[in-house]
């Protein structure tokens, strides 16, 4: 299975931010509807502007019917303007063919005019379906997917360009994939791991959704992440990735943390301590801390917290 190159970052939809560009896939219109769904709520709690560049073929009945915008928040925000749908079509008129040039003017006058408005920035959502509409050919696209650094400098826009592997070949995907600095989790409330050993030491990074629902799938990778590390050093454990951090997940990180440090303590005996085989290192948002020390992650030998960020 083809991996992310190096430096890429794969993160959960809710984790978009201002200045990012990111790469999104999906294989039905329910899935695209998931995150489409909480790609716009989550901008509208963070005072941005939303728009959506979704399937030519898509109504904006069928939008305002897929996002749920007859309810409100959702219904207020469309009423203001705050979220709209466009089409590339229109975006780039009254020129009929597709050039990178005309396309990035376009979208730094959106972005501009979102914060004259007084919005934080402007997200786009782009259904890359537009590739076909215009008869545009894959090496444009990928050139301009791998030129677009100017667009997110200022961190006024962020976008996700979103290709349905239905329409666009596998090398194609990965090739497009390969391009963009940050990858979307498949859908919001999955779980992910994601096995490391830089440096000689192990680590384990968890993206998405720590809940009851993944809790087994949790636990599991956890579970894993310990007996690859032990006991030949310490591991290093990244929350900061996920969207939510339960309560069960994170005492299960603590009663797994505890045990391995016993487990090390008996075979080491003296010489066990920080930066040992039985050291925990857990990278967390300080929400996550919070939930951590209310749980009694102070308690647990040879764990140590590392807040960064303001996530959940």
């Amino acid at each position: 299975m083809w991996r992310p190159p190096p430096g890429a970052r794969t993160i959960p939809v809710q984790r978009i931010r201002p200045g990012q560009h990111a790469f999104a896939a999906y294989g039905s219109e329910a899935g695209q509807w998931e995150v489409v769904s909480a790609f716009v709520r989550h901008g509208l709690a963070r005072s941005e502007k939303v728009l959506l560049f979704l399937h030519p073929r898509v109504s904006t009945d069928e939008v305002l019917a897929g996002l749920g915008a007859g309810t409100s928040p959702l219904a207020t925000a469309w009423d203001r303007g705050q979220v709209t749908v466009s089409s590339m079509r229109a975006l780039i008129a009254p020129h009929r063919e597709f050039t990178s040039a005309r396309q990035w003017h376009r979208l730094t006058e959106e972005a501009e005019l979102a914060v004259r408005q007084g919005y934080a920035a402007l997200r786009a959502y782009i259904d890359m379906a537009w590739v076909d509409d215009l008869g545009t050919d894959i090496a444009s696209v990928l050139e301009r997917e791998r030129s677009a650094e100017h667009l997110f400098t200022n961190r006024r826009y962020s976008e996700v360009c979103a290709y349905d592997h239905r329409a666009f070949g596998p090398e194609a995907l990965r090739t497009l994939r390969a391009a963009h600095p940050v990858h979307l989790l498949d859908a919001p409330g999955s779980l992910r791991a994601e096995h490391g050993a830089g440096g000689g030491t192990r680590s384990i990074r968890l993206l998405g959704e720590a809940d009851i629902a993944t809790h087994a799938e949790f636990a599991a990778a956890l579970r894993d992440a310990f007996a690859r590390a032990r006991p030949d050093g310490p591991l290093h454990v990244d929350l900061t990735a996920l969207h939510f951090l339960g309560a069960s997940c994170a005492a299960d990180l603590l009663r797994q943390a505890a045990g391995a440090a016993a487990a090390a303590s008996a075979g080491a005996g003296a010489g066990a301590g920080a930066g040992g085989p039985d050291a925990t290192t857990v990278r967390c948002t300080p929400i996550q801390a919070r939930t951590l020390r209310r749980l009694g992650s102070d308690a647990v030998r040879s764990l140590t917290l590392v807040e960064e960020g303001n996530g959940c």
